[in-house]
């Protein structure tokens, strides 16, 4: 039995009592009856209120879990494949590159030297690459030996 039905219940009791309707005591105990079952009504509507929040929420924390997980999972994906300024050269970097601005250091692998120039990520400043292919094959081959050794150990 819910509260307003509680309410209800002392309702009916008190009107199968009989009491006389001019008495001072009947008025007091009818009043207060009422004042009992409008607070019930309220509590009821209160709690249906509540439930309703408490869905709600529910439906949202599922929602943000499910943007958590897409934003973690890219982020995740991320890390494995950029480098540490977040410029996306990542693990297959085979040359860095100091920023002269803002001392920012960048993994670069041979595309990105092909392109000649690239923007810095963390500063803006226009970096161009001036090199010697010969230079660029010697400076790959020692980083692959370099490489290697390290993954033998």
């Amino acid at each position: 039995m819910n509260i307003t039905e509680k309410a209800a219940y002392i309702k009916g009791l008190a009107e199968g009592l009989e009491l006389d309707p001019k008495d001072k005591n009947t008025k007091v105990l009818k009043a207060l009856i009422d004042l009992v079952q409008e607070m019930a009504e309220e509590v009821s509507d209160l709690e249906q209120c509540y439930d309703d929040v408490c869905d709600q929420i529910d439906a949202l924390d599922e929602d943000l879990a499910g943007v958590e997980d897409m934003l973690y999972e890219a982020e995740d994906d991320d890390d494995a494949s950029q480098c540490s300024c977040g410029c996306g050269a990542g693990d297959d970097a085979a040359y860095e590159v100091t920023c002269p601005t803002c001392g920012t250091v960048i993994g670069l692998n041979e595309d990105d030297l092909s392109e000649e120039g690239m923007v810095c990520p963390n500063c803006g400043e226009n970096l161009e690459f001036d090199y010697d292919e010969d230079e660029l094959d010697d400076d790959a081959a020692e980083t692959e030996d370099a490489a290697e050794g390290s993954d033998k150990e």
